[in-house]
């Protein structure tokens, strides 16, 4: 055997079918995209006919686009001066008048200078003037103004008055005790009527520390005996009206009146 006979390939070539297939596929679709391109749709416009029946958009050339000025950078958005040296002018203050004074009215007149009123004078406020002082009556240690208190009794009135105001105001309560105690014995039965209408006696008598009332005297007798032991005999029958709840010692008068 033959060197050439062994290296023979005992098979055909079976490439041969198949590249030819191949070819004849991308022949065929070839054709089909070439004719799609010529044949297009049947009522419009075909590539490369008249722009403005086609309705492709006319585009004229231009050099150049106008760009934007360039702006200097403004720092922390505040507007520098570019001449530093022209420092702006302050406004000019209009010349005003000066305030006229309070007490100064002026009245313009369209014909007459304005008119300088006087001020009206403002009127003296009067002072309230003090109070003369009332005539004070001695009560031993205590002297001050006298304060009084009216009873109506059956047969005429009896006042009680404290050489004390102060004492009276303040201790009201022991001066209720005082009055209760002397109209207590106060026996009107043993007055004469006749005797002592229309006639008034006053006793004056002091009360001291402890209560106990001392030195009754008649300080203005009446003329009427029985009116006069009457006035007198309502002190003298009291052991105390309890001790001071102010004070060492305490006068008090009492006028009668009978009618």
């Amino acid at each position: 055997m033959s060197l050439a006979a062994t290296f023979r390939d005992p098979q055909p070539d079976r490439l041969g079918p198949g590249v030819l297939a191949a070819i004849i596929l991308h022949a065929v679709i070839a054709a089909a995209l070439i004719g799609a391109a010529f044949l297009g749709p049947i009522h419009g416009p075909r590539w490369g006919e008249n722009a403005s029946q086609a309705g492709a958009i006319e585009a004229n050339m231009v050099d150049a686009l106008p760009l934007p000025n360039k702006t200097k950078p403004v720092d922390k958005s505040v507007l520098v001066n570019p001449n530093p040296t022209d420092t702006p002018k302050p406004p000019t203050k209009e010349a005003t008048q000066p305030p006229p004074k309070p007490n100064d009215v002026l009245i313009k007149s369209p014909d007459k200078p304005a008119t300088k009123i006087a001020p009206t004078p403002t009127p003296a406020v009067a002072h309230p003037q003090p109070t003369p002082d009332t005539p004070k009556a001695a009560s031993g240690d205590v002297s001050t103004q006298i304060a009084q208190s009216i009873t109506q009794l059956k047969n005429g009135t009896a006042t009680m008055t404290l050489a004390n105001k102060t004492f009276g105001q303040r201790y009201a309560y022991y001066s209720k005790i005082i009055g209760q105690k002397v109209l207590e014995n106060y026996n009107e039965q043993t007055i004469d009527a006749h005797s002592a209408h229309s006639k008034s006696v006053t006793v004056v008598f002091d009360i001291d520390a402890s209560g106990t009332p001392t030195n009754p005297r008649i300080e203005t007798p009446s003329g009427s005996t029985s009116l006069d032991t009457a006035a007198m005999h309502a002190i003298q029958r009291i052991d105390t009206f309890g001790p001071l709840p102010s004070g060492s010692k305490l006068t008090v008068e009492y006028k009668f009146d009978f009618n």
